[in-house]
């Protein structure tokens, strides 16, 4: 089973290249992430974790953060009557009337369908490790893989990630529980992402040989 994690940057980019709202930009973006979401299923994903915003995406100005978070939202309402919807993350930085509609999404969504969209808000891995010592501090005698697993943001294993936008950076969108995610990153503003552009990202993850630390065979 594939797992396919995604950074979809480079709105505010395109927004000033294209000479349109940021709302535009992200409308675009919307439409974008609706439409990779059935290349990811024709290629045999089965989940697709989106990183909708960074922790430190939520100090930007209020009207910034709205336009965002109004459009990763309004994907979520024209998808989930077809497909599963899960979401995670640093949900205390999120506004409250968005987590409450993702809930209700969330609740509603369509859960024998074989794909899933999850998204994590707010992620920070200095945020997700502290904030598991803090919910755990004092309750269990020890840390283990099991338990570390049970509170990540991503309980399961990333096969591949993928970031688009230019930046051969990280930016505290590391999965914690996935030390051998393999990476691409793409120049391609996301908007502008082709389904070509997608076979090519895949196809050279999937050529990778995976050792997971071990010697080659």
């Amino acid at each position: 089973m594939t797992t396919l994690m995604l950074l979809p940057d480079g709105m505010r980019r395109w927004s000033k290249a294209h000479e349109v709202s940021l709302d535009e930009g992200y409308t675009a973006m919307a439409d974008k992430l609706i439409e990779f979401m059935g290349w990811a299923k024709e290629a045999g994903v089965k989940t697709l974790y989106v990183t909708s915003s960074s922790a430190a995406n939520h100090s930007r100005p209020e009207a910034a953060v709205t336009t965002f978070m109004n459009a990763f939202t309004d994907v979520v309402r024209r998808i989930h009557d077809t497909y599963n919807f899960d979401f995670s993350g640093s949900l205390d930085l999120v506004a409250d009337p968005y987590v409450s509609e993702l809930e209700s999404l969330r609740d509603k969504s369509a859960k024998d369908a074989d794909f899933t969209l999850h998204y994590i808000l707010g992620m920070s891995l200095q945020h997700e490790v502290l904030g598991i010592f803090n919910k755990l501090n004092g309750k269990i005698p020890e840390l283990t893989p099991e338990i570390l697993a049970e509170n990540a943001y991503i309980p399961t294993q990333v096969d591949y990630l993928i970031r688009t936008g230019g930046a051969i950076r990280m930016s505290s969108f590391f999965p914690l529980m996935s030390p051998y995610a393999e990476l691409y990153f793409s120049p391609i503003l996301f908007p502008d992402m082709t389904r070509a552009e997608f076979d090519a990202a895949l196809q050279d993850l999937q050529g990778r040989d995976r050792r997971f630390g071990g010697y080659p065979a």
